[in-house]
């Protein structure tokens, strides 16, 4: 017995990773139909991605009922149908880099409302698709290196995030993730010491590797990326640096398909930022 226990110990670290795509629900893409997403998703799995993650499940009010809430639940339950694994995103707010700027004690009151959002969108998805059918829960709001520099908003992303997994757990429990990102604003010491504070929350971090955004150089970048994560997120885009507003397009076709070539390191998480860009998804998704 205490082999067995040994042995599936052992295991369980790689039966855990997966191979991800993101996608970014957007309005305009409600005129795909099932069709084209089932050839979509016939796509993904033969490139061996075996797990869809939704960015998000509702944009402020987009998604949040009517004709878009409807589409995007029927496109998840294709998602399980196609026996993909679904990491469902939740509430995401379109102001929350600017909010998240306010002095602590606001700062906390708004936490506690994301939390409550959240909680609120998860349990619709109970609903909707079932416990067994919901792989895991991804919180939408990124965490960068600069907002979150001083130890007691470090403590107070800490507090949010292990509530936020707790009252989850109590909806449905499954993994929860969220994402962080660098440009630079701390240390490569530092940063690391900050993914490590709020994955003692039990919320897995997925770190962005900054690809896409080209905001460092890849020598600058890998220093970062040396991070204790749960995954890494994977830019499958590259930024319009001139563009006022954010504008992309895909990475080169060579490099994706590098990249989907690739094992995912045992125990470690990829998911590829987004779907939007890959090639599995042309002519369907607009970019």
């Amino acid at each position: 017995m205490k082999i067995l226990l040994t042995a599936l110990l052992l295991v369980a670290p790689f039966a855990n990773a997966m191979n991800a795509v993101m996608y970014q629900p957007q309005l305009r893409d409600i005129t795909v139909t099932d069709a084209q997403w089932q050839s979509v998703l016939s796509k993904l799995k033969g490139q061996g991605i075996d797990t869809l993650v939704l960015q998000w499940s509702r944009y402020d009010d987009a998604f949040r009922d009517g004709k878009s809430r409807a589409w995007l639940e029927q496109k998840a339950q294709l998602t399980a149908a196609n026996d993909m694994k679904l990491v469902i995103g939740l509430a995401a707010d379109g102001r929350f880099f600017e909010r998240q700027k306010q002095p602590l004690p606001a700062l906390e009151n708004y936490l506690n409302r994301l939390r409550a959002n959240d909680v609120a969108v998860a349990k619709r998805w109970v609903d909707v698709l079932g416990e067994k059918s919901i792989a895991g829960w991804y919180i939408s709001s990124e965490l960068d290196d600069l907002r979150w520099r001083d130890p007691k908003m470090q403590q107070a992303a800490l507090s949010w995030l292990s509530k936020t997994r707790l009252s989850l757990a109590g909806v449905a429990d499954k993994p929860v993730a969220v994402s962080s990102f660098f440009a630079g604003n701390m240390t490569p010491d530092s940063y690391r010491k900050w993914v490590t504070t709020i994955s003692h929350s039990g919320v897995k971090v997925w770190v962005q590797d900054g690809a896409g955004t080209q905001m460092l150089t890849d020598a600058e970048r890998a220093l970062y990326l040396k991070v204790p994560s749960a995954g890494n997120v994977i830019e499958l885009f590259r930024q319009d640096k001139q563009a006022k507003t954010f504008k992309a397009t895909p990475a080169p076709a060579a490099y994706q398909q590098k990249w989907l070539a690739t094992p995912v390191p045992p125990g470690q998480d990829r998911v590829y930022f987004s779907l939007r860009y890959m090639s599995a998804a042309s002519g369907v998704l607009a970019i």
